[in-house]
């Protein structure tokens, strides 16, 4: 056994090499829990393609596509921003253990309702809304927990680089997967692999060290939630490097986020293909996903990335507008690849930036809320709308105006970056990251 474990971690430091990862950065801490999540990931991802395809299957409806997408993730928008203030006074180990067991839950009802073909919309769009409600707290627990497994702060650039790239691997291999699943087995094997795919997880959460707030408020103050939240927001909004970055993320998870829902629409109408099709799709942007992870890691810094977070959302912008007015498979597939590594390098890029640049550890919970609402609360208005405008004027068109906006959006964040360079400079050289 201590032999095999040698031989795996001397494959592991082959892979961090590749990357020019230094070990050092990479306590078993930190290790354990990063692995452990990409392997969830990997299931939710799974799951998310599967879900889509089935309520296209059952209504052939682009709007109930869109719909269930809404309903899926719409509760972010509703408490994420509460849940930041629990999460600075809670214990992370018992929050995260309490979604992984609601989650195996979800995805073994959803398992179960398939194979017995007693799935109908209604049973998605109410597992949805309770999935949605789960993921509102775990999303922001697993972005809080991840610096406090570090002994330095001036690690977390380099940490959530690891974490984007282990996550991007996931989101590669699980869209290929899935689509050759549903094709010859269905959607049901789909949520079953789900469901266990928690498990390493929960396990790696019953052995991590998590470093507790040191600023958790006072009995006296425990009782301010609302206080405490509109701290949070008064925080987000006065810090401007965080604003702009915050306007930035809602654009790209609004206008162009949302190309993942159309996609087996895409394929199907426009490519004229399948789910496998629908397949090579995802797998062509999740494939994007990792190079941009590997950009970041070999990066290795984090000055200048607010330059980096606006050529890429043009590259976006540009990108989803070509895709849009292409008919052909092999075309899509180089151009939905640039999508995934631009909409990953931008995301990623600036929770990076904002994970580095927060100094007040006492409102990491509320921030990275903020933050996550705008990606797991925004997203699904952003499914609704262009559900319901795919269903107007086509699935090619809703993605061309999509990609316009992201345009127009990098404009106004590009006019921004001097103001936000002036403000996190001093940030940087208390971090030694500036001679």
């Amino acid at each position: 056994m201590l032999q095999k474990n040698r031989t795996s971690l001397k494959k592991s430091n082959k892979i961090f090499a590749l990357l020019k990862i230094s070990p050092a950065i990479i306590p078993p801490n930190l290790f354990g829990f990063l692995i452990g999540e990409s392997v969830s990931f990997f299931g939710s991802w799974m799951t998310q393609i599967a879900l889509v395809w089935l309520v296209y299957q059952l209504t052939n409806s682009v709007m109930l596509v869109g719909i269930a997408g809404f309903s899926n993730q719409v509760m972010g928008l509703v408490i994420t921003p509460l849940v930041g203030v629990l999460l600075d006074r809670w214990n992370l180990k018992y929050v995260l253990l309490t979604t992984q067991i609601i989650s195996i839950f979800l995805s073994s009802l959803l398992t179960f309702l398939t194979v017995s073909n007693q799935i109908n919309f209604t049973d998605i769009i109410i597992i949805g809304i309770l999935q949605g409600i789960v993921k509102s707290f775990d999303l922001p627990a697993r972005q809080v927990t991840i610096p406090r497994l570090l002994e330095n702060r001036s690690e977390t650039y380099s940490a959530m680089a690891v974490h984007s790239f282990l996550i991007n691997t996931a989101k590669f291999v699980s869209p290929m997967i899935g689509g050759l699943i549903i094709a010859r087995n269905g959607v049901g094997l789909c949520f079953l692999v789900d469901a266990i795919s928690y498990l390493p997880f929960m396990l790696v959460i019953f052995t991590i060290r998590i470093k507790p707030n040191i600023n958790n408020p006072s009995k006296s103050e425990s009782t301010k939630i609302w206080h405490n939240l509109k701290e949070g927001f008064i925080f987000v909004y006065n810090f401007v490097p965080i604003r702009s970055i915050l306007i930035l993320q809602v654009i790209v998870c609004f206008m162009a986020m949302t190309y993942v829902n159309m996609m087996p629409m895409f394929a199907k109408e426009v490519l004229k293909g399948n789910a496998e099709t629908m397949g090579f799709l995802m797998t062509s942007t999740a494939f994007g996903s990792i190079f941009s992870g590997i950009y970041l890691v070999r990066r290795k810094k984090v000055i200048g990335l607010e330059t980096v977070m606006a050529i890429s959302t043009l590259v976006l912008g540009v990108s989803l507008i070509l895709f849009s007015r292409s008919t052909r498979l092999e075309f899509c597939l180089v151009l939905i690849f640039i999508v995934g590594l631009t909409n990953t390098l931008t995301l990623a890029a600036i929770n990076n930036f904002m994970q580095l640049i927060l100094v007040e550890e006492d409102k990491r919970g509320r921030v990275t809320s903020i933050f996550m609402t705008t990606f797991v609360g925004i997203l699904p208005l952003g499914n609704l709308f262009f559900g319901g405008l795919a269903h107007y004027i086509g699935v090619a068109n809703a993605l061309f105006f999509g990609g316009t906006c992201c345009v127009f959006g990098v404009y106004f964040f590009a006019r921004k970056i001097s103001n936000i360079r002036k403000v996190v400079k001093p940030i940087y050289e208390e971090m030694g990251l500036l001679s």
